[in-house]
């Protein structure tokens, strides 16, 4: 990850796991206590029974506070308990919805439920007070890229383009721009149909990272709708060779994910 998002995503996790400051609460009350108690979560090991006690300790002590349920929300999901995770999230939303609007969006995505990952990144990103260049939990992505992926899942590739292309010029210089960004505007010119713009976004991809053998994949679509079958079938088995690589770089959240009997299927066409 760049420069820059490496230093975001520091921000981000320190305000992920922030419990706030407990002198804002009056002394001896129960929200103090909460306050307290809820700096010693992080001794416990994340999703550990001890871990969920100490969140429900710490809620029935303040139950409107929001990390509490936030955290406990973590493990379910994680777990794949889906529905008690976005039960407990949505009342963290609830409470405080500019601290954890953009990680249900982000596991709506992670659920295919992309109209309610659109909803409530939109809903963030209009808030006063939002912080724009928030990211996926692993740091590998800009929520916004997101968004963008999720307008196409939907069909709005016009909308999904917008929101990426908004993105990257965004930043303040080429070497903030993420591993993975060009990589999703190109897919999407590919999906619309814009096969030049398709071209150029993943070729500028190869310049930041070549290791993505999706990438490869995509520029034999975009030379194939072309209608440039001997450069597209050059691309494509670059991208079977890329596949097969061990140290490949896996893209997270790439939402159009390619198999290998993708790439086959073309060569053999």
């Amino acid at each position: 990850m760049k420069k820059t998002l490496i230093t975001l995503l520091v921000f981000y996790t320190s305000i992920s796991f922030s419990q706030g400051n407990c002198l804002l609460y009056p002394e001896g009350s129960n929200e103090r206590k909460a306050c307290r108690l809820a700096q010693t979560t992080s001794e416990l090991k994340q999703g550990s029974r001890e871990s969920q006690i100490r969140f429900d300790s710490i809620i029935k002590l303040n139950p409107n506070y929001a990390w509490a349920y936030f955290e406990k929300s973590v493990a379910y999901l994680k777990r794949g308990l889906v529905i008690e995770g976005f039960k407990l999230l949505n009342k963290a939303v609830e409470l405080d919805a500019r601290s954890h609007l953009t990680y249900r969006a982000y596991w709506y995505f992670q659920n295919r439920n992309y109209k309610m990952c659109i909803n409530d990144l939109e809903r963030y990103y209009a808030l006063p007070k939002a912080y724009m260049f928030e990211l996926t939990p692993g740091g590998e992505k800009d929520m916004r890229i997101i968004l963008g992926l999720s307008y196409a899942k939907i069909g709005q590739f016009y909308k999904g383009i917008d929101a990426i292309t908004n993105c990257i010029n965004s930043y303040d210089s080429e070497d903030d721009i993420g591993f993975t960004d060009y990589h999703s505007l190109g897919v999407l010119y590919v999906l619309n149909e814009q096969y030049d713009l398709a071209i150029e976004a993943l070729k500028k991809q190869l310049l930041i990272n070549k290791d993505i053998s999706d990438t490869y994949y995509y520029l034999g679509l975009a030379y194939k709708g072309k209608g440039n079958v001997n450069e597209a079938n050059i691309w494509f088995n670059d991208a079977l060779l890329k596949f097969k690589d061990p140290y490949r770089f896996v893209n997270i959240n790439a939402g159009f994910r390619v198999y290998e009997s993708d790439i086959l299927k073309e060569i053999n066409n």
